[in-house]
C-alpha cells in the first residue's frame, strides 16, 4: 500500500466460471492481507453478465472487465478520497485477460499473478489443453443435470479438495441466477485458441503459479511463459488446476512471499 490508499485485487476466473465459483477464497484472502479488498470480477457472458454475448477475442473481453474496475476503483475513491493501488490475480483464460489488459494499460496495475495459464504462439496446443482432458471436458459440455456437471468440473479440476453438497447447491443456486449458455462457453473457448499476446517486456512485476497435477493444463506452459518474460514461477506440487480452491493457504504464502521481495 502506498500512503495509506487502499489496495484492491481484481480477480478474474477462467472458461465459464464466475465469482461465486472462488467459494471461500477472497475471504480468505482478505484476512489474510488487511486492508486489501478482493473483487471478482465476471466476463461477459459468466456471472452477473450471463446475458451478455461473450466477445470472440480476449481483447474485448479485457476492455469490458477494464469498464467494470472503473467503476468500482470511482466508488473507493469516492468513499476513501484516494486512488486505490490495484493488483490483478487470475487463473486459466483469466490470466489471458489480465496480460491483455495489462499490456493495454499498463499503468492499471502495480502487479498481477497468474495462475495456470497459458498463451497461444507461447505454448503448444496439446499443452495447453492436455488430450487426456478432451473427453472428460466434452462430457461436462454435455451433460444438462448442472449440480451432476459441477461435480464433475471440481473432479476434472481438483483432486484433493472435498467436495460437499454445500458447494454443489451453491453452484446449482448460482447457476440459477446465472445460467450460462453453452454458446458463449463456445464463444470464450474461440476466443482463448485465437489470442496471442504480444511478446514485448511487461512493465508491472507478475507472479507465475502452476501445479505440477494440473489434468488440464501442462505446468511447463507456466515455466515457458515465465522463460519469455523473466517472471518468477512457483510450482504447487501435486494440487490440480483449480489451485486456489485446492490450496489457498499455499497460494497466499507464495503471494505473501512475492509481494515482501517486491517491495524490498
Amino acid at each position: 500500500m502506498t500512503n495509506n490508499a487502499p489496495t484492491l485485487w481484481f480477480f478474474i476466473r477462467g472458461l465459464m466460471r464466475e465469482a461465486a465459483h472462488w467459494e471461500d477464497f477472497p475471504k480468505a484472502f482478505e484476512l489474510a492481507f488487511p486492508g486489501n479488498k478482493a473483487i471478482p470480477l465476471d466476463l461477459p457472458g459468466s456471472g452477473i453478465n450471463w446475458n451478455l454475448k461473450c466477445p470472440l477475442t480476449v481483447g474485448e473481453m479485457a476492455k469490458a472487465l477494464r469498464e467494470q474496475a472503473k467503476i468500482r476503483i470511482e466508488q473507493e475513491i469516492t468513499e476513501k478520497g484516494k486512488t486505490p493501488v490495484c493488483y490483478v490475480l487470475a487463473i486459466s483464460l483469466g490470466g489471458m485477460v489480465a496480460l491483455d489488459w495489462i499490456q493495454r494499460f499498463p499503468k492499471d496495475f502495480k502487479g498481477g499473478v497468474f495462475i495456470n495459464t497459458s498463451f497461444s504462439g507461447v505454448n503448444a496446443f496439446y499443452q495447453r489443453l492436455k488430450p487426456k482432458a478432451w473427453g472428460p471436458l466434452l462430457e461436462i459440455v454435455l451433460t444438462k443435470d448442472v449440480k451432476l456437471r459441477e461435480r464433475k468440473i471440481l473432479k476434472l479440476t481438483t483432486s484433493s479438495f472435498k467436495v460437499e453438497d454445500v458447494h454443489l447447491n451453491n453452484r446449482l443456486e448460482a447457476y440459477e441466477k446465472h445460467p450460462a449458455t453453452k454458446a458463449n462457453f463456445v464463444r470464450q473457448l474461440i476466443a482463448a485458441s485465437r489470442f496471442r499476446p504480444n511478446l514485448k517486456k511487461v512493465n508491472p512485476p507478475i507472479l507465475l503459479l502452476n501445479s505440477l497435477g494440473d489434468k488440464l493444463v501442462d505446468a511447463r506452459c507456466s515455466s515457458i511463459i515465465g522463460e519469455n518474460w523473466s517472471w518468477p514461477v512457483k510450482t504447487h506440487p501435486n494440487a490440480n488446476h483449480d489451485l486456489p480452491l485446492e490450496d489457498p493457504d499455499w497460494v497466499i504464502d507464495q503471494i505473501r512471499d512475492w509481494l515482501g521481495r517486491d517491495r524490498k
